[in-house]
């Protein structure tokens, strides 16, 4: 008997040693994937939720989630990624591509998302997203990033302001220079008559993300093909008529001056008390009329394509944020899986249709997202003939072009220097940088 039960005691003991073993293998046999966004508090709530279903979905993973919400996020990247210690999957704005491409620190996504589609894994397959959103992370036909969301970039005009005034609303399938010319003029009015304008037919232009697509919209380009040089792009005689257009209207009075519009709040406090008409940003814009309506401002607001020089040959931009993974990554496959899954349909459907952040880069879920905000619906027809940033295709841009363009913009609206005297500067330093490979 004492035998037996020997042999019973240690029998017991040796079957809850080999399961504390294999739960231990379980615990310590997870792989770690490490997840760098720059995302706010509410991005980061949809993004960890969506990180959950990837969890229980794939429960040899665990995932740490690490939010940078301020300017060191790129500088943190960067330091990680030369001490060799990664995130697996970083959150990129596509015009961060070239220099992460040239620096060789990106991985080519396509053969993974290649096999992953053809295994079903949700948010590899790159025919759900838009076209041109999957073309913005392609480099010598390889992808290097996976589309999150977008914005396309256009003009929000205050219905109720063009209402007041009887001004027709801008055409839904664009419309001219010309047209928004004379849309500026009507809704620009001395109200008390003490010769001071009350109201402004728009907010000026002068952030060189709009510029780019009001330049292409006027028939224009800013780089030469291949990205070797400016002169004669950027400074082109047709580039002058258009920007000089806008100038013109500011001049006259059509728009506040940008020190007129810091000193009354800024140009979305005018566009919200009805003092300016129009204003031409990137549809980001609309988290924040949306923001506004719930705290129950009586606001109605509708969405128009930029004005273009020639209604049969449409141009804008999107800009995109997508998710990459760092050269470096130990578990390559299941670091893309993870990115992939973080542009799923469930993810498009959280961050999008549920948040409302931006526009779907999926093409089937931006379509319900039209379905249930009409302004939403604006922005995502100019994803037909949006073309790809300017930043993503060359690292000259970022941030050498952006710099130079707010240092041309304050030779004019300070210095009162020509627009073509300054053009001929910004593109005569452009290519002495490119020349010399300085970005």
């Amino acid at each position: 008997m004492k035998n037996t039960f020997f042999s019973s005691k240690w029998s017991r003991i040796f079957i809850v040693a080999l399961l504390i073993l294999a739960l231990s293998t379980v615990a310590f046999g997870k792989t770690k994937l490490r997840v760098t966004t720059w995302e706010g508090a509410e991005g980061t709530a949809i993004d960890e939720s969506i990180i959950a279903e990837f969890v229980k979905l794939n429960p040899e993973y665990e995932v740490v989630y690490e939010a940078v919400t301020d300017d060191r996020y790129y500088q943190k990247v960067l330091t990680d990624i030369g001490a060799g210690t990664p995130p697996d999957v970083v959150l990129l704005d596509a015009e961060m591509i070239p220099k992460f491409f040239e620096g060789n620190f990106l991985t080519d996504l396509a053969p993974f998302l290649s096999r992953l589609a053809r295994e079903g894994f949700s948010g590899s397959n790159v025919y759900e997203y838009f076209p041109v959103l999957v073309d913005i992370a392609r480099i010598d036909k390889k992808i290097y990033s996976i589309p999150k969301d977008t914005s396309p970039m256009g003009i929000f005009y205050n219905k109720k302001m063009f209402d007041e005034m009887g001004v027709p609303y801008p055409p839904e399938d664009g419309w001219t220079m010309e047209q928004f010319t004379e849309t500026a003029k009507q809704l620009t009015k001395d109200l008390d008559g003490d010769g001071q304008n009350d109201t402004w037919g728009f907010a000026f232009p002068s952030w060189v993300g709009i510029v780019v697509p009001l330049l292409w919209a006027g028939g224009g380009e800013v780089f030469s093909p291949d990205f070797s040089h400016t002169s004669g792009y950027l400074n082109s005689e047709i580039n002058v008529k258009t920007y000089q257009t806008y100038l013109d209207l500011l001049k006259a009075g059509y728009a506040p001056t940008p020190q007129q519009a810091s000193a009354l709040g800024g140009s979305s406090a005018l566009f919200y008390t009805g003092k300016v008409g129009m204003v031409l940003t990137g549809r980001w814009f609309n988290i924040s009329i949306k923001g506004q309506i719930k705290k129950g401002l009586d606001l109605q607001v509708g969405g128009a394509t930029l004005p273009f020089a020639d209604i049969n040959r449409k141009d804008t931009v999107s800009y995109l944020s997508g998710w990459s993974v760092p050269s470096g990554a130990p578990d390559k496959r299941g670091a893309v899986m993870l990115a992939a899954f973080l542009s799923s349909d469930l993810a498009q459907r959280k961050r999008c249709l549920e948040g409302g952040l931006a526009i779907s880069a999926n093409r089937a879920v931006a379509q319900l997202q039209g379905e249930t905000d009409p302004l939403d619906a604006a922005f995502i027809k100019m994803l037909d003939y949006s073309r790809v940033p300017v930043g993503s295709q060359t690292k000259f841009y970022r941030p050498k072009f952006e710099d130079l363009w707010a240092e041309a913009f304050d030779k004019i609206n300070v210095g009162g220097e020509s627009l073509k005297s300054v053009l001929d500067w910004m593109a005569s330093e452009m290519d002495k940088a490119i020349a010399k490979g300085e970005s």
